[in-house]
């Protein structure tokens, strides 16, 4: 593993607790690769139930398990497969603030959760409390994973302009456009899901044991499944940053 002791890399995985915000496609296979790696303690976040049309990307359930809680259910599943990682299932919803601060502390935070807002919400938490966390998703047929955000040493996710605009339109029309495409759902793939999830994991191994160089530190990156090339957005620290600038 990049050179380093497997023996030393796993004791330090045994002494890391990981925050998992989101136990569906993404999350369901970051669960279980950190849980049997010999992650030490895991925490589940997600208030959302198991669905018919999940068990295409969400391999932790069966169906079985529709109408159950995601959280409950992915914590009996893993602790089936490991017993070394300490799970602890969280069943709730993250809107504001006051919620991430009731969680658990944690070495890491990973969000896979894709309510609106919610990378913005825990970016802020993040830099205030000094936790490191690091966004996996997708875009359409993209597979996405950063910025890695360590506070104080990386830039965080609003030190550049890494989102899409509406490129010169109206305030009116935007809010036209808001509207008409706000019951819109992205697909989910199970083939994009699993990439997003593999390429973060080996950041995720590599910060939390050690070893390496973690690849999204200060970068946002996407991998084109249409014809495999990649897709990097610098998130280099800016110091007038709205939400890390004024952190000293």
């Amino acid at each position: 593993m990049s050179g380093a002791s497997p023996r030393e890399v796993q004791a330090r995985l045994r002494g890391r607790h990981v925050l998992l915000l989101g136990c569906g496609g993404i999350g369901n296979v970051i669960a279980i690769a950190l849980a049997t790696a010999g992650l030490g303690r895991l925490t589940l976040v997600d208030d959302d139930i198991v669905e018919l049309s999940n068990l295409t990307r969400q391999f932790m359930f069966t169906e079985r398990d529709v109408g159950g809680s995601k959280v409950d259910l992915l914590s009996t599943a893993l602790r089936q497969r490991s017993r070394c990682t300490e799970v602890q299932p969280i069943s709730r919803a993250i809107h504001r603030m006051q919620d991430l601060e009731e969680l658990p502390h944690a070495d890491l935070i990973v969000v896979s959760a894709d309510s609106p807002g919610i990378v913005e919400l825990v970016n802020q938490f993040c830099i205030v409390h000094a936790v490191p966390f690091l966004n996996v998703c997708y875009i359409n047929d993209i597979a996405v994973w950063g910025p890695f955000v360590i506070p104080h040493e990386t830039g965080c996710w609003s030190c550049q302009d890494i989102l899409a605009t509406p490129n010169g339109l109206g305030q009116q029309s935007a809010e036209a456009i808001s509207r008409i495409n706000a019951r819109y759902r992205v697909p989910s793939f199970a083939p994009v899901n699993l990439l997003a999830s593999s390429l973060a994991l080996l950041d995720i191994l590599m910060h939390l044991g050690d070893y390496g160089c973690v690849k999204s530190l200060s970068k946002r990156i996407g991998l084109w499944t249409h014809d495999l090339h990649f897709e990097v957005q610098d998130c280099r620290r800016n110091p007038d940053c709205r939400v890390c600038g004024a952190q000293p």
